[in-house]
């Protein structure tokens, strides 16, 4: 088997962000076997690779994969085969593939491997702010940190050259920053001859048990050691004899041309830029330290470089260190706060100081109008008193505000503490929920340990249809027969319900409730972004009103329910907002006054 051989355009100039530069690059590197679970910052690399993969005939193979682990696996098994391959996945998705990416340095790759992981320090787009750069020292591959869009390009072109001539894969991390930033992209002229593919076997580099294990092991630190000194990835400005030296990474190396103009000190000091993180290129990084009486290492999160630096060097360098004693280990280094920390380091006013500070507010996300969880919580809400509900939460478009679980921490996390829960909490009615797409990431694993282990519990399953928080990938739900699943995994009851009727959905939940056993609710209800027929049909046909003379102020669609299509008008009146409808009927069912009209009577057309 071949792919087909892709001519492309000479020294094009695009204006591309860093999602689609990384789009473009593996296109442009000849990418055959693309593989992800994505989330923000990265989600946006798979749909603009579709579209280039249909225009160009690229024949690129994907697989929406439903975790990271599963990707992981995937993306070798086609990497050991020959094909070129880029694995992508955001920062807390790499926890998830760290086993198999454990080993894949033990067997090496055969076909270039680019693993692009979205780092998020300050926690914008995700649950928390782990750095995983520490991974890179533990699976021993080579780690890139691009800080631009052409960066990220030509980390895709020059990065798979590098993964078969090192015959390891190549981490790439991009910042949301980065990968949400858009600048001139200058592409390069490639033709791809037919690549024959083809898995040769070799086991003892792929069976890595016992000894096999411990002496790949072995090769992998050498290959790794020779490759640290033989290669080394950073840019130096400014002279090299100052007494100071600044070493960047990540938006660090953004915001530090514009933090030296305000610092003399800094104005004149040997800047480098690293771009290939780890394994730190100490033997080319130390004619440009050794004599340096004191070294600044800015960057994000944990002190990744300062903590490499220090421990491969202790017993050379004579400077004085600074690193995460200055910079915080917490939150988005930005601009403002780099000065500031570092004006006081050197003793010098904010240049700031007499523009007011004006504290800017978190603005959080929430349930787009008409989303199916909106109705979905709703009716578990209505079903158990207050004092008395746990709501387990998961990851995904149910974990945005107003934050209606009572705990949110990772995928699978709702039926996965639930169950821990469950014996625990018998004066308490408790009831877990997660995604279509958790469900099938790890989820169902967690539902058979339920039924194993003879729990009580009752789950929702929310299922839009779509992987709506990662990029809206078609869900398995849309193909799998998840009713006979559930019965194959031995669940004590399998119901469904509709997330747009909240009064059936609530009474099923009390019903559920009061039994023991595992009980599963399946809650279907398309995702706002992609209706369907249903809803294509209701935005057409409806224009909701809220009649003011009926209206009792109750607040229960506006308070309760949480539309953010009801507002209220200068007379305090509620009303809907048509610009911003869908047209769900869900107010119209829950309104307990009749004071909601739809121009119609068929709630379920």
């Amino acid at each position: 088997m071949s792919n087909n051989k892709v001519q492309l355009q000479a020294q094009k100039v695009w204006a591309l962000n860093g999602n689609e530069a990384l789009a473009y690059g593996a296109l442009h590197a000849g990418v055959a076997y693309f593989a992800h679970y994505p989330g923000s910052p990265v989600n946006g690399i798979e749909p603009v690779l579709k579209q280039l993969n249909a225009q160009h005939a690229a024949q690129i193979t994907f697989n929406d994969a439903l975790n990271e682990h599963v990707a992981a696996c995937a993306a070798m098994g086609a990497s050991m085969a020959g094909a070129r391959t880029m694995l992508v996945m955001k920062h807390v998705g790499l926890n998830i593939a760290a086993d198999p990416l454990n080993y894949v340095g033990y067997a090496g790759i055969k076909g270039g491997m680019l693993i692009v992981v979205g780092t998020d320090p300050g926690a914008n787009s995700s649950t928390g702010e782990e750095d995983v750069h520490w991974y890179a020292k533990q699976f021993n591959l080579p780690l890139f940190e691009p800080t631009s869009p052409q960066g990220l390009y030509d980390c895709c072109i020059d990065g798979f050259a590098l993964s078969e001539e090192l015959g390891l894969p190549i981490l790439v991390f991009a910042t949301g920053l980065i990968c949400h930033q858009s600048t001139r992209i200058q592409t390069r002229q490639k033709a791809f001859a037919p690549r024959q593919y083809f898995f040769e076997k070799d086991r003892d580099r792929y069976i890595n048990v016992g000894q096999r294990a411990v002496q790949n092991h072995r090769l992998l630190l050498e290959k790794i050691a020779t490759y640290a000194n033989t290669h080394a990835f950073f840019e130096v400005t400014g002279p090299k004899s100052p007494p100071l030296a600044v070493i960047t990474r990540g938006n660090t190396s953004l915001h530090f041309p514009e933090i030296r103009t305000h610092i003399p000190q800094l104005a004149n000091c040997t800047w480098i830029q690293l771009t290939g993180v780890y394994p730190l290129p100490t033997m080319a990084l130390l004619p440009l330290l050794q004599d340096k009486t004191e070294i600044i290492i800015m960057e994000d999160q944990d002190g990744f470089v300062e903590y490499l630096l220090k421990m491969e060097l202790f017993n050379t360098l004579k400077a004085k260190i600074q690193g995460k004693n200055l910079f915080p280990a917490h939150g988005e280094l930005r601009v403002n706060e780099l000065l500031a920390i570092l004006c006081k380091h050197f003793e010098l006013p904010y240049p700031y100081e007499g523009l007011p500070s004006l504290p800017i507010p978190e603005r959080l996300g929430t349930f787009c109008e008409g989303c199916p969880h909106t109705g979905s919580y709703f009716a578990i809400e209505q079903a158990l008193p207050e004092q008395e509900r746990i709501i387990g939460g998961d990851i995904g478009c149910s974990s945005l505000p107003p934050f209606r679980a009572d705990w949110l921490l990772c995928m699978n996390a709702g039926v996965g503490l639930a169950q821990g829960m469950a014996p625990f909490v018998t004066s308490q009615k408790l009831v877990s929920t997660g995604g279509d797409g958790s469900f099938f990431h790890g989820g169902l694993l967690a539902v058979l340990n339920a039924v194993q282990n003879k729990v009580n519990l009752v789950h929702l399953v929310f299922d839009n249809k779509s992987v709506a928080m990662t990029g809206h990938q078609a869900s398995a739900s849309t193909q799998v027969a998840y009713a006979d699943l559930l019965e194959a995994l031995g669940v004590t009851s399998f119901a469904e319900a509709s997330a747009f009727h909240p009064k059936e959905l609530e009474a099923l939940v009390r019903e559920k409730e009061q039994l023991d056993g595992v009980h599963v609710i399946w809650v279907s209800g398309a995702c706002a972004r992609i209706p369907d027929a249903r809803a294509n049909f209701r935005r057409a046909t409806y224009a909701p009103q809220i009649d003011a003379s009926k209206c009792a102020s109750c607040t229960l669609c506006y308070e309760a329910l949480a539309c953010p299509a009801i507002d209220q008008n200068d007379l305090g009146q509620f009303q809907i907002d048509l610009s911003r409808c869908m047209r769900c009927g869900v107010c119209h069912e829950i309104c307990p006054n009749d004071a909601i009209d739809l121009g119609a009577k068929n709630m379920k057309a």
